[in-house]
């Protein structure tokens, strides 16, 4: 083996050896997380566990809050890690959290819950406070637990003109409470190092975990909220969409079906659009012409109406009748012809002088035969 190459082996196997004996496997967090699919010292995994060996259906919550009403959620555990950096809720996930349990849902509050950006801490029915030692512990949950070794340096203090239920108390202050909100509750609970992985076995710690996560009903689906650590599945897009976009998009595409059904069955005879083109100067002069011609074509039709009934008049006896139809017929050629009524009524006149024309002509040949008759039957007699 050549020198270069038995140096550049040994390099290899010397990097090879190094990232081996250095290698170290995924890392627990140096925090409590409070998930319940964290197995680490801070996390809620036991917790998880236990509510399901005792019967209860836990799940986990990974959408967002507005989503819980479609959820068929009973009951949702709210833990926020503890990672010692200030935590700000959203705001617009805190108030769809609030509208569901207003609805009638059941909220779980273990520790004390962060805030919004906005000043709205007055909002809140109760409030944490720091306070030091422990004792003996009272209430309507002392009697299933009457050891709770890890106790969180916060008690709860109802705020002004809120009314609480007291489900857990020692001398320092009130560990563990329930008030309503709207057709819903809330279970607020300051001892969240209780229920971590490391402490959940140490005295009756369990048995506090099992009475804050009863369902509202008897088989409610227990969920832990995983969103508030930003472990969210996000919605398919059509599920952002309301209603009436919805309908639009549905309606756009059935537009879309129908024209693809139509380019393969054609539903009518096909349409074809005239090429455009620029009309030549001759075809503007003949198009032209045709307009003026149009708009002087009931005058010129007028005219040779009342010429008619002039020639029939002049033809008639002078009459009274005739008068009168002499004199309509001068209005009628001095008026306008607007529309094709107004020429019909013209037509109608020629044809009355015309009438008249005849019928004083008939009476005048009647009495001529007549005077004819009498005079001939005069010579006779003269005779």
């Amino acid at each position: 083996m050549k020198p270069d190459l038995a140096v550049a082996v040994a390099a290899i196997a010397a990097v090879i050896a190094i990232s081996l004996l250095t290698a170290r496997g995924p890392q627990p967090p140096a925090y409590a997380t409070h998930a319940s699919d964290d197995y680490a010292f801070g996390g809620y995994r036991a917790w998880y566990d236990l509510l399901a060996r005792e019967g209860l259906k836990p799940q986990r919550f990974h959408a967002h809050h507005d989503a819980l009403p479609e959820s068929g959620i009973d009951t949702l555990i709210v833990a926020f890690p503890d990672d010692g950096a200030p935590v700000f809720w959203n705001a617009a996930e805190r108030a769809a959290l609030r509208a569901w349990i207003r609805g009638g849902g059941r909220l779980i509050d273990v520790g004390i819950t962060p805030p919004t950006r906005r000043n709205d801490a007055n909002d809140e029915p109760i409030a944490g406070v720091p306070v030091n030692g422990t004792s003996a512990l009272r209430g309507p949950w002392s009697a299933a637990v009457v050891s709770l070794v890890s106790r969180d340096p916060f008690r709860i203090v109802a705020r002004k003109h809120h009314r609480i239920e007291t489900l857990l108390a020692d001398r320092a202050g009130l560990l563990a409470v329930r008030y309503r909100e709207g057709r819903g509750d809330v279970v607020s609970v300051t001892a969240r190092a209780a229920f971590e992985n490391r402490r959940l076995a140490a005295g009756d710690a369990a048995r506090l975990a099992y009475l804050v996560a009863q369902p509202r009903h008897p088989g409610g689906i227990v969920a832990f909220d995983e969103a508030v650590r930003g472990a969210v599945d996000e919605r398919a897009w059509y599920r952002a969409l309301t209603a009436p976009q919805l309908l639009a998009l549905g309606i756009a595409a059935l537009a879309g079906v129908f024209w693809l059904l139509y380019g393969f069955f054609p539903l009518g005879p096909p349409v074809r659009a005239r090429a455009p083109r620029e009309p030549t100067s001759a075809e503007f002069v003949d198009a032209v012409a045709a307009l003026y011609g149009r708009a002087r074509a009931r005058e010129h039709a007028r005219d040779a109406l009342v010429g008619d009934a002039r020639r029939n008049l002049d033809r008639a006896p002078r009459t009274a009748e005739s008068r009168a139809l002499g004199e309509r017929v001068a209005r009628a050629a001095r008026s306008a012809v607007p529309d094709d009524a107004t020429l019909v009524a013209v037509a109608a006149l020629a044809r009355t002088t015309r009438e008249e024309t005849i019928r004083a002509g008939r009476n005048a040949s009647d009495d001529s035969g007549r005077t004819f008759a009498r005079g001939a039957l005069a010579r006779r007699r003269r005779r």
